[in-house]
């Protein structure tokens, strides 16, 4: 049966809109699956008795809620981090192409069959690129192709063949290299990583290896850190004959227990690795900031529209405010009805005004701020009540507490 990406279909606005209301989705139903408590508290546990959103350069994010900060398991992060870890990684590729060197793009991986289990498979693949530039003959290749810095990145996918582990690799050379040259350094490079990999009982054939240089630092930057980018999620039923991204994995958990299976064995076999490393000393050398933490860039993801100061890392903003406060009752209502996204579509195009409008038409007022903003199916509780003793002789029956008192 082929699947059609509908996604592909709608203005870019509505895909926009309809990828960050399935990743908030997806978070959810990943906290689930894994049992995760910091996961199922992402993006829903408030840090506070309030939750701010703030419309900031075109678009919208929250504050005061709690962020579990994984790029592996949680849609939502890993696609903050992803964006942010992008604009640093191209930030690295231009500096160094400015000072006259040259970046091209190595792919690594290994033969993987449907009985290999995750974890071993990932295992195999970091030892290997760590042993592989372990030694003399690593720094004799270095120093044959001008080899300076090295930007690695793990990812994982899952097909016909079972879990596919593998390692994109930014090498930034001193210049460009001729034809002759690259594919001299693809063969060497082969030959070493084939090597490693036999080493640690696997294999891999040259022709799953790949070797081209960078047009720009962007393509560079998507190259290494595209992980978790909101289009994997629109375009996994176009790839299934590569293999499917986790979150495509993960969304076919909606209905499929072996797809969820999967995804709490690649979540526990990803658990704390490094997605993204640079090779020592690689930004000092253009007096680059050091690269943030993966839960940094999570708290501080980057919304739609922003720019950063690159000497500072402070995001400047045409337009920026606090668009609304929230409180613990109207936050729970909003996460029971699954609206979070939604409700950051309706920020990001409307500011307050479209806040609430939105919660008018949900229904989403708790009874704390129906004075301010009444609810339309709201209405105040009942007298209280209790248990009396009526003085004109009839015992034990319910009457209004200010009717006794009066009495």
């Amino acid at each position: 049966m082929t699947l059609i990406d509908t996604q592909t279909e709608l203005p870019p606005q509505d895909r926009r809109d309809t990828a960050r209301q399935e990743r908030h989705s997806l978070r959810r139903l990943a906290g689930e699956i894994t049992d995760n408590a910091r996961l199922q508290a992402c993006g829903a546990t408030p840090t506070g008795p309030t939750v701010e959103i703030w419309r900031e350069g075109g678009g919208a994010h929250f504050r005061g809620l709690e962020t579990c900060g994984s790029i592996w398991q949680c849609p939502v992060c890993s696609n903050k981090i992803s964006n942010r870890r992008a604009d640093e990684v191209q930030e690295l590729a231009d500096a160094h192409e400015k000072a006259g060197g040259a970046v091209y793009m190595a792919t690594f991986t290994l033969r993987h069959h449907a009985f290999n289990k995750c974890r071993s498979l990932r295992d195999t693949v970091a030892q290997a690129w760590q042993k592989m530039q372990a030694g003399a003959p690593w720094a004799r290749l270095k120093n044959r192709y001008g080899i300076a810095h090295t930007v690695r990145a793990l990812e994982v996918t899952h097909g016909r063949n079972g879990w596919h582990p593998h390692i994109h690799v930014l090498l930034l050379t001193s210049r460009a290299l001729d034809d002759t040259e690259a594919e001299m350094l693809r063969l060497d490079l082969f030959e070493r990583w084939e090597t490693r990999i036999r080493k640690l009982g696997g294999s891999s054939e040259i022709g799953a290896f790949d070797l081209r240089r960078a047009s720009t630092g962007a393509e560079a930057a998507a190259y290494v850190a595209k992980w978790g980018a909101g289009h994997e999620i629109a375009k996994g039923a176009q790839k299934e004959a590569a293999g499917r991204s986790v979150w495509n994995l993960l969304k076919a958990a909606e209905h499929s227990d072996d797809a969820a299976r999967l995804f709490r064995e690649y979540a526990k076999a990803f658990f704390r690795a490094r997605h993204l490393t640079y090779s020592k000393g690689s930004r000092e050398a253009y007096d680059l900031r050091y690269p943030a933490t993966d839960a940094e860039l999570a708290i501080d993801g980057k919304s739609e529209g922003e720019t950063i100061d690159k000497s500072t890392g402070e995001v400047l903003c045409a337009e920026s405010g606090r668009v609304a406060l929230l409180d613990f009752g109207t936050w729970r209502r909003i996460c029971i009805k699954g609206l979070t996204g939604a409700l950051l579509d309706a920020a990001a195009e409307g500011g307050s005004e479209g806040v609430t409008r939105f919660l008018n038409l949900h229904d989403c007022h708790s009874y704390y701020d129906a004075r301010e903003h009444p609810a339309p199916n709201y209405a105040p509780p009942p007298a209280p009540r209790r248990r009396a003793f009526d003085p004109h002789g009839s015992f034990n029956h319910w009457q209004d507490v200010a009717d006794f008192e009066e009495a």
